[in-house]
């Protein structure tokens, strides 16, 4: 029966901590894209647990997004935009990768969570 108890608490303390969303500098292990990307100090992504982000240049709000991701791909609607826009993406721990290729200009493009 002290076994019973001792393993139910265990699974107890080992479930959801309250952080939905966002790096607050306590969730080490987070993962998916919930959180801010940086690609320098000026230039980021914040994407929210609710689906909806945004995308800040050089200091300045470029726009508010909502976001679904499947598939290899990430797909950005932003708020004064009718058509979406598409990414190949992949996220590998603390680095987020819009890839090149297909639906993408350029080279492969490297975020950093912070």
């Amino acid at each position: 029966m002290i076994a019973v108890v001792v393993m139910a608490l265990t699974f107890v303390s080992c479930g959801n901590s309250g952080n939905n969303g966002g790096d607050n500098g306590t969730n080490k292990e987070q993962k998916g894209l919930v959180g801010n990307w940086y690609y320098n100090d000026n230039t980021f992504y914040t994407f929210n647990a609710d689906g909806t982000g945004s995308y800040t240049v050089y200091g300045t709000l470029f726009g508010n997004f909502k976001y679904a991701e499947g598939d290899g791909k990430l797909t950005l609607n932003y708020e004064d935009m009718t058509d979406p826009t598409v990414f190949n993406y992949k996220v590998e721990g603390k680095t987020l990768t819009i890839l090149s290729g297909e639906g993408n200009i350029g080279s492969d493009t490297e975020y950093t969570r912070k």
